[in-house]
């Protein structure tokens, strides 16, 4: 087989490779801290005092097992290392729909096609991010960011799996090296 075919054939996949590697959170952290100082954390208190929502519920069960598996223990007192803070940032986008166009091509014609009226709707979702704040300094040193969406089309199980993915995604580089 010629070379530049095999070239032209292995870039799908070589595309498609790259895409599969790519992460499903951003991850930033303070590169000046000692993160093996870190022994205990809490949860940073609600400032409205609503009730906590399902989804609040599934994502500090989420960090608690990770947080544990990272050898952090969940502190009684209130001398705690970390504050760990997290939230739902709510989010939305323009999806249009209605409008298509169309090419084609024959033996002697190229013809395109138009259609339209081009409608618009709104997609909201949820963004899940994660702080961690060292109380000494009360300031942020680790956060994490899901690049994925959080719907309300989801079912219970799908968002409680979601979730779960994310943070476990989150946590695989903590303590940062």
């Amino acid at each position: 087989m010629p070379r530049f075919i095999k070239r032209f054939i292995g870039m799908p996949f070589f595309s498609l490779l790259l895409v599969g590697c790519s992460s499903d959170v951003s991850t930033d952290f303070k590169e000046n801290v000692n993160y093996s100082q870190f022994h205990t954390y809490e949860f940073a208190e609600n400032a409205n005092k609503t009730a906590t929502s399902l989804d609040s519920a599934r994502v500090k069960d989420a960090l608690n097992y990770q947080l544990t598996n990272k050898g952090l223990e969940l502190g009684a007192d209130k001398k705690t290392d970390l504050t760990v803070k997290y939230y739902i940032q709510a989010e939305s986008e323009l999806q249009s729909y209605g409008t298509s166009v169309g090419f084609g091509y024959g033996a002697s014609n190229v013809g395109v096609g138009f259609r339209s009226p081009t409608r618009y709707k709104e997609t909201r979702y949820g963004k899940l991010i994660v702080e961690l704040i060292q109380n000494t300094s009360n300031q942020v040193i680790w956060r994490s960011i899901s690049q994925r969406k959080l719907t309300d089309e989801m079912t219970p199980q799908s968002r409680i799996t979601f979730i779960d993915e994310q943070i476990s995604e989150m946590f695989k580089t903590y303590p940062p090296q």
